[in-house]
């Protein structure tokens, strides 16, 4: 299983790991989620497949690390995309980061696929501000929604 310091271990340059701790340090929560989040009393399973030098997967990756803080319930194995290409392929038909997939009863359930659903939905709307969203998704701009779909996605298991 890989940890989220094998996740920043993943790459040789620094920065890329000093950038991921920053961002990590501005994710708060509502006391909503929180809440949610604290009242799963099952484990849930979960695989990252991430790098840390992606700036989706910075974006995304913490997330999943402060819910697993909240709740130990909530096991996330973080994936390194280039030994794991075969399985990415096999679960999503394609190989791109962050990858989020559930693993409930020996199914695995691909939740999230480099963007979360919100994003993509935005991102067919208006296809002319894709690299705005992009963007704004990048820097934070949407963090209250990455949140919200992504607490809903884990409280529905």
């Amino acid at each position: 299983m890989g940890t989220f310091q094998d996740y920043l271990n993943f790459s040789d340059k620094e920065e890329y790991s000093q950038k991921q701790l920053k961002i990590m340090d501005k994710i708060t929560f509502s006391e909503e989620t929180e809440k949610a989040v604290k009242s799963i009393n099952k484990e849930i399973k979960i695989l990252c497949f991430a790098q840390v030098y992606c700036p989706d997967c910075r974006a995304i990756v913490p997330f999943m690390k402060k819910f697993s803080e909240i709740n130990n319930n909530i096991k996330v194995d973080y994936l390194l995309k280039e030994n794991n290409e075969d399985l990415l392929k096999k679960l999503t038909d394609t190989v791109r980061i962050p990858t989020l997939v559930s693993e409930k009863d020996g199914k695995m359930t691909v939740f999230l696929l480099e963007f979360p659903n919100f994003i993509q939905k935005e991102m067919k709307k208006d296809p002319d501000s894709y690299e705005e969203i992009k963007y704004n998704f990048r820097t934070g701009k949407y963090n209250r929604e990455i949140e919200k779909e992504l607490s809903d996605y884990l409280t529905s298991l």
